[in-house]
C-alpha cells in the first residue's frame, strides 16, 4: 500500500512538470501511457502458458509425416533433488513421443542421489540415456558428453533446473514437418517454486523473429532451442572457452549455417529462478559476460567483419558492434517538409552543429541560396518544389544527390547525438541492409519512434515501437537499448543507399499515406533487413511524427503487401496482450 502511495505522489509530481513545461496534451500522453502498462490479470499469464488436458490429449494421438528422433541434452552437476525429479518429470510428460534424454553427469561424490534417481528412471523408460563422467570437465565439455550420448536428428537443449512444457517437442516436431525447420527457438517463462504461481509479466520472454543483429547485440534466442544435428561442426561441438556462454556461442555459429530458421512464438520452456541462477543475478556468474563478448567476437572475425565490441553503458548483457565505416563516403541529407523554404538557413545550422560526421551534401529547396560556411560541406538547392509531391521531392532530391548514402530528414527533426549519421551509416553500408532508422523522441522525451511492426490486427497496418516508453526506460527485454531489425524507418529520419533507392525504383505514390513505409517494405520484399538504432538520437517537434493514415489508405497498403504484413515477425501478439511494449 505505501508502495502505491508512493509512486502515485510521483506520477502526480511528474504530471505537474509536464504540465508546466509541455501542456495537457503530454501530461494526457503520459496517463494513456501508465494506464497501458498496468499489470494484466493473472488469468491472462495463466493463458499465455497453460494448456487445457483435451488439447494435450489430442497432441498425443497426432501423427506425423516425418517424426524424427529429439535427443534433449541435459548435463547434469549436483542438481538438487526437487529439481532433477521436475525435469525428469517435464520431459516424460512430453506429448510428442519420439524423444530421448541424453543425462551426462558430473556431480561431486555427496550428490550420489542423481544417479540413483536417473538409473531408477532409465530402467523404466528407456528413452532416458544416462552417463556418469568420470570427473566434472565444465559446462560446455559435459554437454558435448550428452551430445555424443545422442542418437536423434534433431538436438534439443535443456537445462537441468529447468521444465520443458508438455507441448514443447510436439511444436517443435510440427515445425520440422511443417516448415523444414533446422533451427527452432521457442518462448520461455521463468519461475520460482510453481508454474502455477507466475504472477508477472515481465517473467515472460516473448520474442521477435530472427535478426543476426539482434542475436549479436544479446542471445534473445536462450531457451527453447532445437536444431539438426548436421548443424553441430563436427571437429567442435561446444567450445571450453566460452563456458558460461556457450549457448550464445553455439546459437550464433548454428545460425550461420542453418537453411530455416523458425520462431514458435509460444511459451514452450520454464527456466527457474534460485539462488546460483544466470536469470536471478548475473554476478553470480560475470564468467558468462565475458563469455559472451567473445563469442561476439568471434562471429565477427569468422565472417570477415571489421569492427569493435563493447558492452553497452548501462546494461552488461548488451552488446553495442561498432562496425567500421568503409572508404569514409558521402552522405547526402535531403531535409523536406520546408517546401516554402521557411527557416531552411536555421535547419541547416541547427543540424551541422549537432553533427559530426564529414562529407556532407545538404540538399534544400528555397528560393534563394543558403550560404552558409561549413568545412566539408556542400549546399544544394533542389529549386521550386511547391507543386511537389513528397515522393517526388524524396526522388527528385536523391536523383540530385552526390552520395552514396542519402538521408531523408523532416525538418522539425534535429539529433541529439552528434555521431548520429555514423551510427546509422555502419549499417546502411551492409549489402543486406535497406533502411536504417534512428531512436526518435518527442519533446517531453516520450518515444515518437523506436522500429515499427506490420500488424494485420492494427487499424492502420503498423504499430509503431516504443510509443508507451519515455526517455531512461530500458523496454521491456530491454529491445529500446540494443540494435534491432525492424519492419521499416519513417521518412521524418532514415538512411539508405542510392543503390538500394535505385534497385527498388525510388519512392512511388502507389500507397498513398504509407509512402515511406512502402518504400522499406520494398526491401523487405528483396529479402533485406531494415535496421533500428537506439545509438543515433534525435528529437522530433511534431506533435505526432508520421500522418494520421484513413481506412481507404490502409486498405490499399494492406492490398500491396498483404504477405508482409502476413509474415512479419518484429512483433509478438502477446506483447500488446501482457502490456509489455
Amino acid at each position: 500500500m505505501l508502495r502505491q502511495i508512493r509512486e502515485m505522489a510521483l506520477a502526480g509530481r511528474y504530471d505537474f512538470y509536464l504540465l508546466r513545461k509541455f501542456g495537457v496534451y503530454s501530461v494526457k500522453k503520459q496517463r494513456k501511457i501508465r494506464a497501458y502498462h498496468k499489470c494484466p490479470p493473472k488469468r491472462v499469464m495463466d493463458n499465455m502458458h497453460i494448456v487445457p488436458q483435451e488439447i494435450l490429449e489430442k497432441q498425443k494421438n497426432r501423427k506425423f509425416k516425418v517424426s524424427p528422433k529429439i535427443s534433449i541434452i541435459t548435463p547434469l552437476y549436483n542438481t538438487p533433488k526437487q529439481f532433477l525429479e521436475e525435469m525428469l518429470d517435464s520431459v516424460q510428460e512430453q506429448t510428442y513421443p519420439n524423444w530421448e534424454l541424453c543425462l551426462a553427469d558430473g556431480s561431486t561424490d555427496s550428490y550420489e542421489y542423481v544417479g540413483k534417481i536417473c538409473k531408477a528412471r532409465a530402467k523404466k523408460d528407456h528413452r532416458i540415456v544416462y552417463c556418469k563422467l568420470e570427473k566434472n570437465e565444465g559446462i560446455s565439455e559435459n554437454t558435448n558428453a550428452c551430445i555424443k550420448m545422442s542418437t536423434g536428428e534433431f538436438i534439443g537443449l535443456l537445462d537441468h533446473d529447468d521444465r520443458l512444457h508438455p507441448s514443447a517437442l510436439f511444436e517443435a516436431a510440427k515445425a520440422i514437418n511443417k516448415e523444414n525447420a533446422d533451427f527452432i527457438y521457442t518462448d520461455e517463462v521463468k519461475f520460482g517454486e510453481k508454474i502455477e504461481t507466475i504472477n508477472n509479466p515481465i517473467f515472460f520472454n516473448l520474442k521477435p523473429g530472427f535478426s543476426k543483429y539482434d542475436l549479436r547485440a544479446h542471445n534473445y534466442i536462450c531457451h527453447f532451442t532445437v536444431f539438426s544435428k548436421h548443424l553441430l561442426d563436427e571437429g567442435e561441438l561446444y567450445r571450453k572457452e566460452y563456458d558460461g556462454s556457450q549457448d550464445h556461442d553455439m546459437v550464433l555459429r548454428m545460425t550461420e549455417k542453418a537453411e530455416r530458421i523458425v520462431h514458435i512464438p509460444k511459451v514452450l520452456y520454464y527456466w527457474r529462478l534460485h539462488s546460483n541462477s544466470v536469470s536471478m543475478d548475473l554476478d553470480t556468474k560475470a564468467y558468462a559476460i565475458d563469455a559472451a563478448f567473445k563469442a561476439v567476437k568471434s562471429q565477427l572475425e569468422r565472417n570477415h567483419i571489421s569492427g569493435s565490441i563493447s558492452n553497452t553503458k548501462r546494461l552488461r548483457t548488451l552488446y553495442r558492434i561498432n562496425y567500421d565505416i568503409i572508404d569514409q563516403p558521402k552522405v547526402s541529407i535531403i531535409i523536406h517538409g520546408t517546401a516554402n523554404g521557411e527557416d531552411v538557413e536555421e535547419v541547416i545550422d541547427r543540424l551541422l552543429k549537432n553533427t559530426d560526421y564529414r562529407p556532407l551534401e545538404i540538399l534544400y529547396a528555397k528560393k534563394e541560396n543558403v550560404a552558409l560556411d561549413y568545412e566539408n560541406v556542400s549546399l544544394v538547392n533542389m529549386g521550386d518544389i511547391c507543386e511537389m509531391k513528397k515522393t517526388e521531392i524524396w526522388n527528385h532530391g536523391a536523383e540530385l544527390a552526390t552520395g552514396t548514402h542519402i538521408v531523408l530528414l523532416d525538418r522539425s527533426v534535429c539529433p541529439l547525438s552528434s555521431g548520429w549519421i555514423e551510427e546509422m551509416l555502419m549499417y546502411s553500408q551492409k549489402e543486406d541492409v535497406h533502411a536504417v532508422a534512428p531512436k526518435i523522441f518527442y519533446k517531453d522525451w516520450s518515444i515518437a519512434y523506436a522500429g515499427v511492426s506490420l500488424r494485420e490486427e492494427s487499424k492502420t497496418k503498423i504499430r509503431i515501437l516504443g510509443q508507451h516508453n519515455v526517455r531512461g526506460d530500458d523496454g521491456y527485454e530491454a529491445l529500446l537499448r540494443h540494435v534491432r531489425k525492424t519492419a521499416s524507418a519513417f521518412a521524418a529520419c532514415m538512411m539508405f543507399s542510392k543503390k538500394c533507392w535505385e534497385e527498388v525504383g525510388g519512392f512511388s505514390d502507389q500507397c498513398p499515406g504509407y509512402e515511406d513505409i512502402d518504400f522499406c517494405v520494398k526491401g523487405l520484399e528483396e529479402e533485406k533487413y531494415n535496421i533500428w538504432t537506439c545509438f543515433a538520437v534525435l528529437s522530433c517537434e511534431k506533435k505526432e511524427i508520421c500522418e494520421e493514415k484513413t481506412d481507404e489508405q490502409a486498405q490499399i497498403f494492406e492490398n500491396r503487401h498483404r504477405t508482409a504484413i502476413c509474415n512479419d515477425e518484429t512483433f509478438h501478439p502477446g506483447w500488446d496482450i501482457l502490456h509489455l511494449i
